[in-house]
């Protein structure tokens, strides 16, 4: 079973932020220009915090202070006191796994490229995220798509490293929904996965996504661990 601070180690490599650091405790993340939770905020990295340290990082920053409290069964204390404190909860996120041989199949209509093309970004839509985090990557990584009509109907991202394949970026343009691109994506994703060394698949799911999370759960996908975030 891989252990739950490899999987949170290997998605600070996965998805990179512009600057961290380590300091009173955590890695501090800020990514400007750039509006997700995961790339400006503060990981527990250590056996003790310092809350005040983490504001200090972000105010300077002109920035909420976000701490993402992962894996949450671990931080229960530090939840405590946030809370405490006046900062609200975020965005709770399941974090599920599943061996890459039990998802991996053939499939024909999904292609996998090494790099960040310009269709597929094109496709993605956030420019930002993909000038400052998806062409940071600095391990292997597979971008998918499914084609239909010439366009981009469904894509997502592989992350490879130290055995590991964390999924990302899974969406599925609206009028091509409920047509098993999702599934066919995972399924080619978890056989490249395989091709560059990886044992386990990992992905992120917020916990209200019911779609997402059962298309995963037919797929293979059983839970690991939860985060959540705290903001003031």
């Amino acid at each position: 079973m891989t252990s739950v601070a490899k999987i949170e180690e290997h998605a600070v490599v996965a998805w990179p932020s512009t600057h961290a650091e380590q300091g009173g405790g955590w890695l501090l993340r800020h990514t400007p220009g750039v509006g997700k939770r995961r790339n400006n905020s503060a990981l527990p990295y250590g056996p003790s915090v310092s809350v005040d340290v983490a504001e200090a990082f972000y105010r300077e920053r002109d920035i909420p202070v976000t701490v993402q409290i992962s894996p949450a069964e671990e931080h229960a204390e530090l939840d405590a006191v946030l809370a405490a404190r006046g900062y609200r909860h975020d965005a709770p996120t399941l974090v599920l796994t599943a061996p890459v041989a039990g998802v991996a199949a053939p499939e024909p209509t999904v292609t996998i490229e090494p790099e960040l093309t310009p269709a597929w970004r094109a496709a993605y839509g956030n420019d930002p995220v993909s000038e400052h985090v998806l062409a940071r990557i600095g391990v292997a990584t597979g971008f998918a798509s499914v084609t239909v009509d010439s366009g981009i109907a469904a894509l997502g991202l592989f992350v490879v490293a130290d055995g590991l394949s964390g999924v990302f970026c899974m969406a599925t343009s609206p009028e091509h929904r409920r047509r098993g691109h999702a599934a066919a994506i995972l399924r080619a994703g978890a056989a490249w996965s395989a091709g560059h060394g990886a044992d386990v698949l990992y992905l992120q799911v917020e916990d209200d996504n019911e779609g997402a999370r059962a298309l995963y759960g037919k797929v293979g996908f059983i839970h690991s661990h939860s985060y959540h975030y705290r903001v003031r």
